[in-house]
């Protein structure tokens, strides 16, 4: 198997080196804030749009009369 590793064990040296700098670095908390924020709103965008879903598909079976009791007259 080739092992492309290139040091004998896991060490701080390795641990610590990253393209943004290193643990606990500005790079490292900009980088944290960034994508919680992309998740927050990722997650609000979802909301949204299933909420739009569900009011339209709401409308469509107000309309329908799907929604009304038996024998009773569909209000408009």
């Amino acid at each position: 198997m080739f092992d492309a590793f290139p040091y004998d064990e896991w060490s701080e040296d390795v641990a610590e080196f990253w393209t943004f700098g290193g643990e606990g670095s500005t790079g490292t908390w900009i980088l944290t804030v960034l994508g919680i924020a992309a998740m927050v709103i990722s997650f609000w965008g979802f909301v949204q749009l299933e909420n739009a879903k569900l009011r339209r598909q709401a409308e469509r079976l107000r309309s329908s009369g799907a929604l009304s009791r038996p024998g009773a007259s569909p209000t408009v």
